[in-house]
């Protein structure tokens, strides 16, 4: 999962830092040019020479210096993608950590094993708590706890936004995305603290989390969330934890002696 969500945050970056193509064709081509005039003094072997060689040693440093520039771009691109995957690691996490205790209702509700991306998760849970409302308030307080772990790894970004936009680790719609998602996390601690009922809170949380979806679609650093697969951890875990304490229980049952064996040690 991580490797897919590198490769297509290479491919969001890889045009983040460039050479300045333009100019170095344009001083290519006009040193090819003046290279080219030189004909106009080929008579003059001296003052051929010279022009030839000044203008072809000017061909050969603009390339040069091209090359170079572009393998500048490339390295700067490359430090670039690692600062980024450790800048936004936790906030990936958040999407996954963070909706473990929600998924892990949801997942025991009805026995889901399979992965799935984590909007996916919200719309399975928005289904369930409408068919059963007595869910509602474990499903709220599980989503209050994502909402303020997303908040704080935002807030966390957004701290140091004028050094990342800077140094191009991440752009202006990466910012505004963010923005916008730490508003939509402060909505909901808005919403969880104004007494609604159950109901109507779990319908705004619904909203706030389409929102969210919606702006990490937005964020060419952020899209790679909406792609991760979720997989049940918690609920796999238990899963787990319960076949290991019935094999416990299974192991330690005194064998139980048939009515033979006992006449047997009887009669002894």
């Amino acid at each position: 999962m991580l490797n897919r969500i590198k490769k297509k945050q290479d491919a969001v970056d890889a045009k983040a830092i460039a050479p300045n193509n333009k100019l170095y064709l344009c001083l290519l081509l006009g040193a090819t040019a003046l290279t080219g005039i030189s004909v106009i003094v080929q008579e003059c072997d001296a003052a051929f020479t010279i022009w030839t060689s000044i203008t072809c040693g000017g061909i050969a440093s603009i390339v040069v210096a091209w090359l170079i520039d572009a393998a500048n771009c490339k390295q700067l691109n490359k430090k670039a993608v690692e600062h980024r995957k450790t800048l936004l690691s936790n906030l990936y996490h958040v999407f996954d950590n963070g909706l473990q205790l929600l998924i892990l209702e949801s997942a025991e509700k009805d026995h889901y094993t399979d992965s799935k991306k984590w909007y996916e998760w919200i719309e399975t849970v928005d289904k369930q708590a409408m068919n059963d409302p007595t869910l509602l308030p474990s499903f709220i307080r599980s989503l209050i706890v994502f909402f303020d772990d997303l908040a704080e790894q935002v807030f966390a970004v957004k701290s140091q936004e004028a050094m990342l936009l800077e140094s191009g680790i991440i752009c202006q719609e990466d910012i505004q995305a963010l923005s916008t998602i730490l508003s939509m996390c402060d909505l909901a601690r808005a919403t969880y603290r104004s007494k609604d009922n159950d109901y109507k809170c779990f319908q705004q949380f619904s909203t706030y989390c389409g929102l969210i979806h919606g702006m990490v679609g937005f964020a060419p650093s952020l899209r790679p969330i909406n792609d991760m697969m979720i997989e049940p951890t918690l609920y796999r875990k238990c899963l787990e934890a319960q076949e290991e304490t019935r094999t416990s229980e299974a192991s330690q049952v005194p064998p139980v002696s048939s009515p033979k064996q006992k006449g047997n040690e009887t009669n002894e």
